[in-house]
Order: structure tokens, then C-alpha cells, then sequence
């Protein structure tokens, strides 16, 4: 059952005592995170004021949920949303006309964690529009990524009037957030050729099935009809990166063969097993470098992709 929680004054209030003592938490256990300051919950309870695109009127008052209580909202799927350091959530259903829309606006730590969690509820299949810094609409939904939020929009209704009120909705909300509109800079220096569109991911838990991996970019490219993962890993340090290199190849020399390529750069090696296939990988700084599946000319990729790195 969903609390009945008004976005009033007190209830900001309450909100920003619970994350300010989940960041002090955080802080004692070694973990990283951005508080949220009153002027931040402020914007938010602002993005869904009036004028609304359709004349929409709320179906019922604003509700907020924190880290505590995502449980009540996504059930399932709170733990995702957590492990990408989630700050709070705006719901709120409207109706216009015949169609009935439902609003969730989350608000993350940073951009980084918003493209997280947005791209690892993505579809390739989905048709992509130029909302935000990416967004991807399907029949009744609309979602989209900009800055740290995340926003989600359904809709349901009889007519054909359903999709294009969401679009109105995303680009209103959009305007309002007026964040940072690109991908996480680093996805940016990548190599583009033979990039497979919109398979970018930001994986914070067991990258290609390898915890120590985390946190990583993981990237498609195709060749033919070959298909590569580039697997960016970045660590604390550069004595990071070399352990996870050493971790990578004893895993694979354990479960299959591993030996050692200096021609791919610092701690290069080469490996195989029979249920992972063959890897190339080798370190840049704080990064580790690693090409799953690779092609013919995957030195060159994992070489391009090293030299591009800050």
C-alpha cells in the first residue's frame, strides 16, 4: 500500500532528514554519495506545476518516497534502483480528457547513475527519440534521462491521442529539468565506428558476470555478423586496475587459458574458456580494458579505446 505522503513542506522536510542520515551512513561505511539539499527538492516539487501539456489535472496529491520506502512503489525492483544510489522519487497520476497518464520522476546521485539505471531498462528495440540526453518511447510509454533524473511516463485511454500527450508531458518536464543533456563523458571518447547504437550501459554489479569488474562501461561493436562487448573497468587507482587485470586472468586461466600480450599495452594479456569465448585485455591508468568476442582488428579497438581514456 503506497503512503499517503502530501508533498507539502514538512513532508520535504522529513525526506531530507532521512537522506541526509542515509548519507551520513553512507559516509561511515567508506560509500561515496550526493546529498539532497532543499534547493534540489524544490525543483523537483516544481517540474509538475501548472500549465500541464492537454490541460491535464492531477488525479491526486504528489506522492514522495525515499530510499525507505521505494519498497512500497517497486517492490521488485527497488534493489536496482538502490544499487544506483537513488535519492528520491515524485509520483503523481493525471488525467486528461480520456487519457489517464502516470508521472514517476527519480532523482539519482549524479547523471552517471541516471544513465545507469535508465539504459539497464532500455530496449534496442524501442523507438528512440531526442528528448533529454536519450529517451525511447514503445505503445503507452515514454522514458528519458537527463542530468540526474530519470523520468518515466505511461498512459492509457481510448483514441490516439495517448502518445502524443506523453511526448508533450516529456519535453515539458525536459524543459523544466534543463540538465546536462549528453551521455556520461567517458562513453563519449569511445570509438563510434561499428559502435552498435544505443548499447551503451553503465554496470554498477558483476559486469559481464564478473563482480570485480564493477563499476564498468560495457559497449557493443559489430562486425559482420560478429559482436564484441568492450568492457571499460574503472577502478580507484591505477594498482587497481592491475588487480582486476590479474583477477580477469585468473579466472581465465582457471576455467580455460590465459597468457601474456605486453604488444596490447600494460598487463596485456590474452585468454579463452569454452563457455566465454576468447578475451584481449590490458590496462590504461585507473582503467581496465577488456574486449569479449573480439574481431579480427580488436587490438586496434581495445588500443583506440585505451589511448582515448583520460
Amino acid at each position: 500500500m503506497k503512503p499517503n505522503w502530501i508533498l507539502t513542506n514538512a513532508a520535504w522536510a522529513m525526506l531530507a532528514v532521512v537522506q541526509a542520515q542515509a548519507h551520513s551512513a553512507n559516509f561511515r561505511s567508506g560509500m561515496s554519495a550526493a546529498g539532497t539539499s532543499g534547493a534540489t527538492q524544490g525543483q523537483i516539487a516544481t517540474l509538475l506545476r501548472e500549465p500541464l501539456p492537454g490541460k491535464a489535472a492531477a488525479q491526486s496529491s504528489a506522492t514522495v518516497y525515499n530510499p525507505d520506502s521505494l519498497y512500497q512503489y517497486i517492490d521488485g525492483g527497488a534493489d536496482l534502483y538502490l544499487l544506483y544510489d537513488f535519492k528520491g522519487l515524485l509520483h503523481q497520476d493525471f488525467k486528461s480528457g480520456a487519457t489517464e497518464l502516470t508521472v514517476d520522476v527519480y532523482e539519482m546521485s549524479n547523471p552517471e547513475d541516471a544513465f545507469g539505471i535508465y539504459a539497464s531498462e532500455r530496449s534496442a528495440g524501442y523507438k528512440f527519440v531526442a528528448i533529454g540526453a536519450e529517451g525511447y518511447r514503445d505503445k503507452g510509454i515514454l522514458n528519458f534521462f537527463e542530468d540526474r533524473y530519470y523520468v518515466k511516463l505511461s498512459g492509457s485511454g481510448s483514441g490516439a491521442n495517448v502518445d502524443p500527450l506523453l511526448e508533450q508531458f516529456a519535453r515539458t518536464l525536459s524543459s523544466r529539468i534543463r540538465g546536462v543533456r549528453t551521455l556520461p563523458p567517458l562513453l563519449e571518447k569511445l570509438p563510434r565506428e561499428r559502435r552498435v547504437a544505443h548499447s551503451e550501459q553503465y554496470v554498477k554489479k558483476d559486469p559481464l558476470g564478473h563482480s570485480f569488474l564493477a563499476p564498468a562501461y560495457v559497449v557493443t561493436y559489430v562486425q559482420g555478423k560478429q559482436e564484441s562487448k568492450l568492457v571499460v573497468s574503472v577502478a580507484a587507482d591505477a594498482q587497481g586496475a592491475r588487480s582486476r587485470a590479474n583477477q580477469l586472468a585468473n579466472h581465465f586461466k582457471q576455467s580455460g587459458e590465459s597468457t601474456s600480450a605486453p604488444e596490447l599495452g600494460e598487463s596485456g594479456f590474452r585468454a579463452r574458456n569454452s563457455f566465454e569465448g576468447r578475451v584481449i585485455a590490458r590496462t590504461h591508468g585507473r582503467y581496465l580494458v577488456a574486449l569479449f568476442n573480439p574481431e579480427e582488428n580488436g587490438a586496434q579497438i581495445l588500443n583506440a579505446t585505451a589511448q582515448s581514456l583520460p
